[in-house]
């Protein structure tokens, strides 16, 4: 009977082992089903990726393309721009250049024109009718709005590049991760336990997310910029450049209606604004209105631009000025910092960074930012650049002892620093430590008046060698801050005795109220003297 019993229960057990196997293969089933599935779907991902990957290839190549054009027309333009002084001279001079062979007749002259001095501006009409600018002057704007719009195209270009690369990028990264959750899946059939079901569920978890996050990166928006934006921004960009601030708001109103989220039309629409609140500033960096309508929609459209492309360092730049001038330095800081990680070799973000220094109350920070500022122009030549970022500064400075009168102390140290540094630079040699110990020198008949800086400069006694520096000031309104023009600066070597009459030219909306000069000898400062202007036209 046990015998019996024994073969019945043998017999038994491959029914009960068939009995659990068809549940296990079921499993099996089941893990081989989400395998294929897993696979499809990384093969969809891998498929996409490859699609992105092409499509940042080829906006590479247009973007060098742009660039290249971009490069070209820039040179044109700036070749264009460079012949109208040059025809314009052309053409006075030949008004009334002697004629190269004796007795031959003048220009004028066989034009039949008088010479006499009646006769100048008739000769000149001749001199302009023989030597065409061929157009030059009507084509150069059109030369620099394409050299604009190309400019702002490679830009818009490489932000779309940028993004099918980082798109392409997170595909790849999908793509591990969809590994992971194959091989989690996969690895069920090997074990068994508990084991082979946790691995199970956290591989299909694993590749639910993968699926979910690559169908989130598919319908990310790629960036586009209408190329109806993009030429109303260039001619924009253009006619700010041309002072032409109203018809400079028409066109980046008419870009931003084309793209809402295009922030280069915003923070070009910022500076136009800001502009037109203070026509002068382009030339005597001088502010006259911060109060405004119009700069606080500048100042709305800083931040928007900011908001729309954190990298965007003219809307950064802005707000950080415009913080300075209104007086909230912390703002001001946060902002040029924030610049300045965008990019750290731009000396007007250090000075601006120096004078912000100022006004927080800490000199030696602002004395290292200006070293620093100063020190990015090691190499270069003296040049109308490197005058208006030293003429800028001395601006700050007059700016913060007129609102700041608890820094006036700093901020004449810095700015006496600052032209000892600019005199030697622009002179080319060290200069002494002290001024002269012998010697006088005297400034009169300082005034502004019928659209002229006068003064009268006189010297007795002084060595050889005196490094003469001249810096001349400006205050567009009767009770404002000074400001200092780039075109009020002299830079000479005197000896002996001697005299210079001085007349500028100054073409202001906002006349000067009243004028000064200050004027240092071997870099130190010896004298300042004002004088008076006009009635306020602002």
């Amino acid at each position: 009977m046990s015998t019996v019993d024994d073969e019945q229960s043998a017999d038994a057990v491959p029914e009960a082992g068939g009995e659990t196997a068809e549940p296990r293969d079921r499993f099996k089933q089941r893990i081989a089903i989400s395998l294929g599935v897993l696979v499809v779907v990384g093969a969809a991902i891998a498929i996409v990726q490859v699609r992105a990957s092409t499509n940042e290839s080829n906006t590479a190549r247009d973007t060098t393309r742009v660039a290249v054009e971009a490069m070209r027309a820039n040179v044109v333009a700036d070749t264009a721009a460079g012949v109208i002084p040059q025809v314009d001279a052309e053409r006075a001079f030949l008004a009334f250049q002697s004629p190269l062979t004796a007795g031959a007749p003048s220009l004028a002259q066989a034009a039949g024109i008088p010479t006499s001095k009646s006769g100048s501006a008739a000769g000149l009409r001749v001199a302009q009718a023989s030597v065409p600018d061929l157009g030059v002057g009507k084509l150069a704007p059109v030369l620099q709005t394409e050299a604009q719009r190309l400019s702002l195209e490679q830009r818009a270009l490489a932000t779309t590049r940028i993004t099918w690369n980082t798109r392409s990028t997170q595909y790849t990264t999908v793509i591990a991760v969809l590994a992971v959750a194959i091989f989690l899946v996969g690895f069920g059939l090997v074990v068994g336990g508990p084991i082979r079901g946790a691995a199970y569920v956290f591989g299909v978890a694993v590749g639910l997310f993968a699926a979910g996050w690559a169908v989130w990166i598919y319908f990310l928006p790629i960036p586009s910029t209408p190329a109806s934006a993009i030429e109303a921004t260039a001619r924009g960009t253009v006619l700010s450049g041309e002072g032409s601030y109203r018809a400079a708001l028409s066109q980046y109103d008419a870009a931003i209606r084309s793209a809402s989220g295009y922030a280069t039309a915003y923070s070009g629409r910022a500076r136009a604004r800001l502009l037109a609140s203070n026509p002068d500033y382009p030339v005597t960096r001088a502010i006259t209105d911060l109060s405004g309508r119009s700069v606080a929609e500048a100042l709305t459209d800083a931040q928007k631009a900011h908001q729309l492309d954190s990298r965007d360092i003219l809307a950064t730049s802005l707000l950080a000025l415009a913080s300075f001038y209104r007086g909230d330095y912390v703002h001001a800081l946060s902002a040029t910092d924030a610049a300045l990680a965008l990019n750290p070799g731009v000396p007007d973000l250090w000075l601006l960074r120096s004078a912000i220094e100022v006004g927080l109350g800490d000199p030696a920070a602002a004395s290292a930012a200006l070293v620093h500022g100063v020190g990015l122009l090691r190499g270069a030549s003296p040049s109308q650049q490197t005058r208006l970022l030293a003429s800028t500064y001395l601006s700050y400075m007059a700016w913060l002892e007129r609102h700041d009168p608890v820094h006036a102390a700093a901020t004449r140290k810095l700015a006496d620093r600052l032209v000892a540094i600019e005199s030697a630079f622009t002179l080319g040699r060290t200069l002494p430590k002290h001024p002269p110990a012998t010697g006088t020198l005297s400034v009169t008949r300082l005034r502004y008046a019928h659209g002229k800086l006068m003064l009268r400069l006189r010297w007795a006694g002084l060595p050889a060698g005196t490094a003469l520096t001249a810096i001349g000031y400006e205050r567009p309104l009767a009770q404002g801050a000074w400001t200092q023009p780039p075109d009020l600066a002299l830079f000479a070597s005197i000896a002996g005795s001697g005299s210079r009459n001085i007349t500028v030219p100054l073409k202001r909306a906002c006349q000067p109220t009243s004028v000064r000069v200050d004027v240092y000898l071997n870099g130190s400062r010896t004298l300042s003297r004002t004088g008076p202007g006009v009635r306020a036209t602002c």
